[in-house]
């Protein structure tokens, strides 16, 4: 268990700043917002930072302090968490860097935390991390830009693990600014002298509020165990896994001192453990999106789908990438057909894919829809629904809450694809996933998490 990680009872920020240019000011900026324990900074050059008493030494912190956030320079370091396990801190962030990643003298500063560890029985989760973003318990341990508090944390049932810093923050703020995806806990994790992803990925499995979880990792410390925690996970997993290539690997030891494996054998053994492999960090967020609205599907469920669609054009190109996802076109039943037949003109015929612009023109986007949504959601040969939406512009915007309402009693998957003006788009992006329906400004994106849920539901 490492509850003092997720849920303190109080924090002593060791590098803690009057500075708003500096992390330790961030730090503890992200604290006061959010974080409901004790705050005790740090610093002997202050007496008090932002109304709150400020201690010249971490043995100096009243109770209760279970956790203490590291942000001084990597020399300082090992003495502060020294004095840390002393005080009888039980965990500590370290987010500094200038360690192992940075050649011989960090790897030396390295060794000597991992020394402490041994000795002192201190958990510590870093060097060289952005720490812990949990918008579950409203926490932010970590120097991200204080900015992220903005458009407020924007909750989710997705979590992250990454062996990045500034990846992590750059996902915080991007997916907060957009308001399109909410996130459950991000754990920027770093060098691993300590904690690594086996430990916080069995937390996060054990987490009620996590449904899917997201990995960016540029080495597995414990390959046997990773994939025997995966194996046994009734989660829904993706990983990113950095540095396959010779230039990569490279490239991860300047960054986070890791050491990487072959590429193609660690793709092999993640799939065989039931993992979904992403190859950049948008695809791994858009399959944990659509894997944590569907983590399970009806064992009859086989990959049939219905495309409805308002232009010819996205029919076909959605035809197309389902099979190279290996979905396939169901074949609708006679009953659908009867259905669809009242609102098609005399002269179109009615097959999946629905092109449903004839339909719209004389009958209203909304009743059209609906009613095709309806169709296939009865049709026992339907697995699963591809809606293609186009909002603004023209009256063409279909109500959401009903199909999805549907679909869900239906036990189908309904995935969608956005076009249209931007405030529209986003005002529905947003509305469509409250309602249990992941939407996708890529066609090809859309097909792509559409097969990712299916492929699971194959391989568990």
């Amino acid at each position: 268990m490492m509850d003092f990680f997720f849920k303190p009872k109080g924090v002593a920020i060791v590098g803690a700043s009057a500075n708003a240019q500096k992390g330790g000011y961030s730090i503890l900026k992200n604290l006061k917002m959010g974080f409901e324990g004790e705050i005790y900074p740090v610093n002997p050059r202050y007496r008090e930072i932002e109304g709150l008493t400020c201690y010249s030494s971490v043995l100096e912190v009243p109770d209760p302090v279970d956790l203490g956030i590291i942000f001084i320079a990597a020399p300082l370091v090992p003495g502060a968490i020294r004095e840390c396990a002393e005080r009888g801190i039980q965990g500590a962030m370290i987010e500094s860097g200038g360690f192992a990643e940075t050649g011989a003298d960090g790897r030396s500063l390295q060794d000597a935390l991992k020394r402490i560890v041994s000795t002192t029985g201190i958990r510590l989760w870093g060097p060289n991390c952005m720490g812990l973003v949990d918008t579950a318990n409203g926490s932010v341990f970590s120097f991200v830009a204080p900015t992220i508090w903005d458009d407020g944390l924007r909750k989710g049932d997705v979590s992250l693990i990454v062996q990045s810093g500034m990846l992590s923050g750059g996902f915080l703020i991007d997916t907060m600014s957009h308001g399109t995806m909410g996130i459950n806990k991000v754990c920027s994790i770093g060098n691993k002298v300590d904690v690594n992803e086996c430990e916080l990925l069995e937390s996060l499995l054990g987490d009620p509020t996590t449904k899917a979880i997201g990995l960016y990792l540029e080495s597995v410390s414990d390959g046997r165990k990773f994939l025997e925690i995966c194996r046994g996970s009734q989660k829904p997993i993706v990983v990113v896994k950095g540095a396959k290539s010779a230039d990569g690997a490279r490239a991860a030891l300047s960054h986070t001192a890791s050491l990487s494996g072959n590429g193609m054998v660690m793709s092999g053994a993640l799939a065989q453990a039931g993992v979904v492999e992403a190859l950049d960090f948008k695809q791994m967020m858009d399959f944990c999106r659509a894997l944590a609205m569907f983590p399970r599907l009806p064992h009859h469920s086989r990959g049939r789908v219905a495309i409805i669609t308002y232009t010819g054009a996205g029919g076909i190109l959605s035809s197309d990438f389902m099979e190279q996802m290996g979905l396939e076109l169901a074949e609708i039943s006679p009953d659908t057909r009867e259905v669809m037949k009242r609102f098609y003109p005399d002269w179109m015929p009615v097959m999946n894919p629905f092109d449903l612009w004839p339909a719209v023109e004389r009958h209203g986007a909304e009743r059209v829809y609906f009613e095709a949504v309806r169709a296939v959601c009865a049709d026992p040969n339907v697995d699963a629904i591809l809606l293609h939406s186009f909002v603004g512009g023209f009256a063409f915007t279909p109500d959401m809450t009903e199909m999805a309402r549907m679909a869900r009693t239906a036990g189908k998957p309904m995935f969608c694809w956005l076009l249209g003006k931007f405030d529209e788009a986003r005002d529905f992006h947003i509305h469509a996933q409250e309602c249990g329906v992941p939407v996708y400004r890529e066609l090809h994106r859309a097909v792509e998490c559409m097969g990712a849920v299916f492929a699971r539901k194959t391989r568990s």
